[in-house]
């Protein structure tokens, strides 16, 4: 019964959010799969203040991916007209479908002023809707490399993009931004491990994305500092200029909520615990060292110390160094 009533209550926003206002401000997680961006999500808006929209990036799910790469690439102001009003619907609150929206029934109000979106194949779209929509407060959800790869071999039946080759197909990605990485990339895809070549990935989607926005137009949400201190990941991030306004969760709201598992990580491990270093103990000291080797070669070495926790000034000292940055 349970069931039937949520269905039919996410059948009615599907058939009434069109009609509703446009939300008056709209947060934009993006990053990599398995970083722990829905656990996040529900962090900002512990409160329920916000409507959250699920990934309306996915190949499985959006008919504009059927036909595309799981990771498309635009450049500022080239994105196809189809694409562009794809999107814009999404940030302005019009896109619903019934993943998007499959955990708002209940919790998050359909009329909401505040719209929070969350993808995790939409890092090479970063540059394309800012410029498109600079009124979107991005932020770049970062986790530890082989944490990710780990995590993603473990959901070997979900949807990732398992090999760099994927990227070196896009023209445009490889110009902008891999150009002096295609050896290693190549060499990677041929004789890398599953782990290498997700490293990999990951590092492309990390050095785009950050070249992608400037640090004060797009902040970074470290998964490992928020386990280990949700409250001031988040009031650092509320505090940002692009996110002024946005959050307005309590101290009290935001910690409840970082005690519970996602329902991403319920759903396949309903006693799962938060433990941002527990990756250390499922990777071989080999295949760390071949990971990092990876990394070393893709200029993206150092973002995290040997614990496992991020490094944020050598990772603005990187977002420095890219002059000109894309932007």
């Amino acid at each position: 019964m349970q069931e039937h009533v949520r269905e039919v209550q996410l059948g009615l926003r599907m058939a009434t959010q069109s009609f509703r206002a446009r939300p008056q401000r709209v947060g934009w997680l993006v990053g990599s799969g398995r970083s722990g961006t829905t656990w996040l999500s529900s962090l900002l808006n512990a409160d329920k203040t916000m409507r959250e929209v699920f990934e309306p990036v996915h190949k499985l799910h959006a008919p504009l991916m059927s036909r595309s790469h799981e990771h498309p690439y635009f450049r500022a102001g080239s994105t196809p007209e189809a694409w562009k009003k794809w999107q814009s619907d999404v940030f302005e609150g019009r896109y619903i479908t019934r993943r998007t929206d499959r955990d708002n029934v209940g919790k998050n109000p359909a009329g909401a002023r505040k719209l929070l979106v969350k993808d995790v194949f939409a890092c090479g779209m970063i540059a394309a809707n800012l410029d498109a929509h600079p009124e979107v407060a991005p932020a770049l959800i970062m986790r530890h490399p082989i944490a990710v790869a780990l995590s993603k071999r473990a959901h070997a039946n979900w949807l990732w993009t398992w090999s760099p080759e994927s990227f070196l197909e896009q023209p445009q990605w490889v110009e902008d931004h891999l150009a002096m990485h295609v050896d290693v990339l190549e060499q990677v895809a041929r004789e890398g491990s599953v782990l290498e070549k997700l490293v990999a990935v990951w590092a492309i989607l990390q050095r785009s994305a950050l070249r992608s926005a400037p640090p004060e137009a797009m902040p970074i949400l470290h998964y490992e500092s928020t386990v280990l201190d949700p409250w001031t990941s988040v009031s650092a991030l509320a505090e940002h200029p692009a996110w002024k306004g946005i959050l307005t969760a309590k101290k009290r709201q935001v910690c409840a909520a970082a005690k519970k598992v996602s329902f991403v990580s319920k759903s396949t491990d309903a006693k799962a615990v938060l433990n941002s270093a527990r990756w250390m103990t499922e990777v071989t000291p080999e295949e760390r060292t071949a990971c990092e080797c990876v990394l070393e070669k893709m200029g993206v070495a150092g973002w995290h110390d040997d614990k496992g926790l991020p490094m944020p000034d050598v990772i603005q000292a990187w977002r420095e160094a890219q002059i000109p940055p894309l932007t």
